[in-house]
């Protein structure tokens, strides 16, 4: 229901360029946060999972460090309005928004993955890029409020006690209403 709901909103609002900004100004100091826990610097090749009808976080990396960002969504629909988004923001020489599922992906060429709260199937997501990752990699994965996890896809509390050396976690408090914490595991 949440997701069906923010999905409704965000193609609505992807149309008005006050309500884009409205969302950006949400995900702002969020994202602020994920790039300093992930030290994102202006080279690093960032892959978004899961952007949707307006790609705050990718359009917030890009304001915030400069990095190239690549969005990856399974919505067409998404797809084309975000494309719009960028463009009218004057951003797609530094986003590109591509087709395709987060489980079969080739993160080979970025240095940073970040996987958004509404993925699904997060677990199945999230183990395929961590057996794809090289050293270095940087894995950013947003965690919703304990209160809120039955309407999210979830990431398996195996997966994360069996790599727990590997996932530093940054909480973010009441910052989201949504979101309870961040989890950032690189590769070693």
């Amino acid at each position: 229901m949440i997701m069906t709901c923010t999905k409704w909103m965000e193609r609505i609002f992807s149309k008005y360029d006050l309500f884009v900004e409205l969302c950006n100004l949400y995900y702002r100091n969020i994202v602020k946060n994920e790039i300093r826990l992930a030290n994102i610097r202006s080279y690093d090749k960032v892959l978004c999972i899961g952007g949707g009808f307006i790609p705050s976080t990718a359009i917030e990396i890009v304001r915030q460090t400069h990095a190239h960002v690549h969005v990856l969504d399974i919505d067409k629909k998404a797809i084309g309005c975000a494309r719009n988004v960028i463009a009218r923001l004057g951003l797609q020489d530094k986003i590109t928004v591509i087709n395709g599922k987060g489980q079969d992906i080739d993160i080979e060429p970025y240095d940073v993955v970040h996987i958004a709260q509404q993925v699904s199937p997060k677990d199945e997501v999230l183990n395929s890029i961590w057996e794809k990752a090289k050293e270095g990699h940087r894995i950013i994965v947003r965690m919703p409020r304990k209160i809120l996890k039955p309407f999210y896809s979830n990431i398996a509390d195996d997966f994360i006690k069996n790599n727990s050396k590997d996932i530093s976690t940054y909480s973010i408090g009441c910052r989201a209403k949504s979101m309870e914490e961040i989890l950032l595991m690189v590769k070693i």
